[in-house]
C-alpha cells in the first residue's frame, strides 16, 4: 500500500492511478493531518508515503515528523510545486510539475 497526501485532487489522483497500474494499492489522504491518521491506522501495509508539502490542516513537514515518530524507518517521496528542492536526508524530492517517469524514478529510489 502506498499512502498518497496530496490537497490537490486532480494531482492526488493521477499519482494515485500511476502507482495502481504498477501494481501498488494506493490509499488517498486530503491533508498531512488525515495522513497522520490513515498511517497510524494501516502503518503494517503501507511500504511508501508519498506527499505535497503545501497541504492545509497540516502541511507535509509536519506530516512526515509526526508519521516518523510512528515508524522511523518510513519511506517517503515529497512534492512541492512551490519549492524547486528540498533537503530533507533520507526522502527523495519530486518537484512539480512532474511526469509519471520521474514520479515512477523518485519512488523506485525511495523503496531500494
Amino acid at each position: 500500500m502506498v499512502l498518497v497526501a496530496d490537497d490537490e485532487s486532480a494531482v492526488r489522483r493521477l499519482v494515485a492511478l500511476a502507482l495502481a497500474a504498477r501494481g501498488f494499492v494506493p490509499l488517498e489522504a486530503r491533508n498531512g493531518l488525515e495522513a497522520v491518521e490513515l498511517y497510524a491506522s494501516y502503518r503494517s501495509a503501507i511500504v511508501l508515503v508519498v506527499t505535497d508539502l503545501d497541504m492545509p490542516v497540516m502541511d507535509g513537514f509536519e506530516a512526515i515528523d509526526r508519521i516518523r515518530e510512528i515508524s522511523p524507518g518510513v519511506r517517503a517521496v515529497l512534492m512541492s510545486g512551490a519549492m524547486r528542492e528540498c533537503r530533507i536526508p533520507d526522502f527523495p524530492f519530486l518537484p512539480k510539475p512532474f511526469t509519471l517517469a520521474q514520479l515512477m524514478e523518485r519512488v523506485q529510489r525511495a523503496l531500494a
